[in-house]
């Protein structure tokens, strides 16, 4: 008889040796492990790169690297880490070929709002020198329009007004940058998709300082090393048949198990304020100047994933590679990145760029990710500003139309204004800026009118006025959606 997923061992510390004999294990004695980083935002993608080249540095032997990760807003992944002596699966697959190995990279768990105390105290330990953090672009209170800090948030004012007992990601740094020896050098490394993630950090960092604390302030100007970087890799959220999957493969239960692609990239300018984990031996790319990565990764895959996902959710496509798939969406997909937008981009002295823009595509098609479209489409309000507008600025500017990327502008409006796809599905909308955008949207009389209401809403598309036979442009594309829906747009 087969032992059914439901009726596995856990994984533990205690059950490691009842995993499979084909997974790979911590080589390392994890009670020597002490505790270098804290990470902030501990979900599936953390866990699934950064821990996972921290990981094999710590299996190389430098013990120093053990990581504290922390939630901010969910305490269902702490938990479950917790229950399970921090320790969790990462399988890489594409098709049939997956492998998979045990991470044990995490010391710790915590949840902040329950362990704030803990939390600050331990960015604010000495032997923690570096800082990390994926908490998505909304995680860190800007303004997406004015790229400031956001004063208008109300845990932000309430953190200015309280900053021992913060709220937002950007008091949980200060409080424990606050409380640090001044003697202690610190890093920030910042893992979101934000163009130069590293100085946005500091820059709202900073003003968020200044509100309270100047002298904290220019601490942080001065002394806290904040070098951007490039991540890479697709991780989509867990599901209950990839837990089930992972489970199989593994031999234990695990319920913080990540299947994700086998590629993966991570770009860091090398800019650090004190000692940091020998990644590049675990095959990150130390550089002086990762813009170029940046640049292409925000517009050619971002880029085109924002776009795969709205088309995929107004054409009730579920996963990334189901839009792939498409006639009409994949072939929209595959042109938006190769004409619109390669050409807004700046390769690396000697980087292929076509080369990277075909290899993109062929992960975008990998079906065994179940990437969901409807995770992807998510907080498209901050999204949109960094992925899109700035190509479209630019292009404009110069006199050059973008129109598969308009098109894509186009769905996203029509999708915030309808909350429905075209077959009159109810869609799950998940942006807290989205209501105010589609409002307008809603309460226009024509398309026209539309376009310009939509283009005006500063917190989105900045005060700087839009060409007008773009906003034409733009109108007659929301008449083509209302009236015939997405296939008929990328008919056209």
């Amino acid at each position: 008889m087969t032992t059914s997923v439901l009726d596995q061992l856990h994984l533990s510390s205690d059950h490691l040796r009842a995993a499979n004999a084909s997974v790979t294990q911590p080589n390392y004695d994890r009670t020597r492990l002490q505790t270098g980083i804290v990470h902030l935002g501990l979900g599936a993608f953390h866990r699934a790169h950064q821990a996972l080249y921290t990981e094999k540095v710590i299996s190389e032997g430098d013990l120093r690297w053990g990581i504290l990760g922390v939630s901010l807003r969910d305490p269902r992944v702490p938990d479950a880490l917790t229950a399970q002596d921090n320790l969790y699966s990462v399988t890489e697959r594409h098709g049939d070929e997956a492998r998979t190995r045990v991470v044990a990279s995490l010391r710790g768990a915590l949840f902040a709002p329950r362990d704030l105390v803990r939390v600050i105290a331990a960015i604010a330990d000495p032997s923690v020198s570096i800082v990390s953090s994926t908490v998505t672009e909304k995680g860190y209170s800007q303004n997406p329009a004015s790229a400031d800090l956001d004063m208008d948030d109300a845990d932000v004012r309430h953190d200015i007004a309280h900053p021992e007992a913060p709220r937002t990601t950007l008091g949980v740094l200060a409080a424990g940058i606050r409380l640090r020896p001044d003697t202690a050098p610190l890093t920030l490394v910042c893992c979101d998709n934000m163009a130069g993630n590293g100085d946005t950090l500091r820059k709202l960092l900073v003003q968020y300082a200044d509100q309270f604390d100047p002298k904290l302030a220019r601490r942080i100007e001065t002394d806290i090393g904040c070098p951007n970087s490039m991540v890479d890799r697709i991780v989509p959220a867990a599901t209950p048949a990839s837990l089930d999957w992972a489970a199989a493969r593994l031999g234990l239960r695990d319920e913080a198990a990540i299947v994700c692609e086998p590629f993966t990239q991570w770009v860091i300018e090398d800019r650090f304020a004190s000692t940091r984990p020998a990644w590049e031996d675990a095959g990150a790319l130390l550089t002086s100047d990762v813009r170029p990565y940046q640049a292409m990764k925000l517009r050619l895959l971002n880029g085109t994933h924002s776009a795969l996902a709205y088309a995929g959710q107004l054409c009730g496509l579920e996963t990334v590679a189901d839009a792939m798939a498409d006639p009409l969406v994949g072939a929209f997909a595959r042109r938006l990145m190769l004409e619109d937008l390669r050409s807004t981009v700046a390769a690396p002295s000697g980087y292929d760029v076509t080369s990277y823009c075909h290899d993109l595509l062929k992960r975008f098609e990998n079906p065994t990710l179940q990437h969901r479209t409807q995770q992807i489409a998510m907080d498209g309000t901050q999204k949109i500003p960094v992925r899109w507008l700035p190509a479209l600025r630019e292009s404009l500017a110069a006199g050059v139309e973008r129109p598969l990327l308009e098109r894509a502008l186009a769905s996203w409006l029509h999708y915030l204004a309808t909350g429905r796809s075209d077959s009159g599905a109810a869609l799950v909308i998940s942006d807290p800026g989205a209501e105010a955008l589609a409002s307008l949207l809603r309460q226009t009389g024509n398309d026209v009118d539309a376009a310009h209401a939509a283009l005006a809403h500063g917190p989105v598309f900045g005060a700087q006025p839009w060409p007008h036979a773009f906003v034409e442009r733009l109108a007659l594309h929301l008449s083509t959606l209302r009236q015939g829906g997405m296939k008929t747009l990328l008919a056209r």
